[in-house]
């Protein structure tokens, strides 16, 4: 079928979920969160919203592989994860490199509570801006961030632009609510 030239090209949603969970004491990937794992209320919030996403991680997991058959993404091994976040965004980046598509999102493994409205407006000013933005929960900022391709380099390099980059107030704390801490998820629970 060929693609409608005039439809846009979607957004790539990365789901950062590399982290050594240090904090929680185990993997929290899998800790159960009404029902499902943890990682999986990232996957899906992604998914509702992305043409297509990715799932930066560590080294590879049969746990991985078997929530990835049901909820489809593509696992990106980054065994640099343990230099931190920057170097997980950097492997989404690499894997990205010469493709197009309509920006991408950096959503954070372990926050389960990112409203799909909230993710397709954030879509909406990055487009309409032509620059990266992220949410921000009173004075806090959040995530997913939304970047456009033209800026993945900077972002790789720098991280969100203390200049050039927007800030969506959101009302919804689930842009800033992560799990750290097991009672972290109690709260959520």
């Amino acid at each position: 079928m060929p693609v409608d030239a005039a439809a846009p090209i979607g957004p790539v949603g990365v789901v950062l979920a590399a982290g050594r969970a240090e904090r929680f004491g185990s993997d929290k990937r899998w800790a159960e969160l009404r029902g499902e794992p943890l990682l999986a209320h990232a996957l899906n919030a992604a998914r509702a919203v992305c043409s297509r996403v990715l799932v930066v991680v560590e080294s590879p997991d049969a746990r991985l592989d078997e929530l990835l058959a049901r909820l489809p993404a593509e696992a990106v091994i980054c065994p640099r994860a343990v230099e931190g976040l920057a170097a997980s965004r950097r492997c989404a980046i690499e894997r990205l490199a010469g493709e197009q598509h309509g920006g991408v999102l950096f959503f954070l493994g372990d926050m389960p509570d990112v409203p799909v409205a909230e993710v397709r407006r954030l879509v909406e000013c990055m487009r309409s801006e032509a620059c990266p933005v992220r949410p921000v929960h009173g004075d806090r900022p959040g995530h997913p961030v939304a970047c456009p391709g033209a800026w993945l380099e900077r972002l790789a390099e720098r991280g969100f632009p203390a200049r050039g980059g927007g800030l969506v107030e959101c009302a919804h704390p689930g842009v800033v609510r992560d799990v750290d801490r097991p009672d972290d998820l109690v709260r959520l629970r």
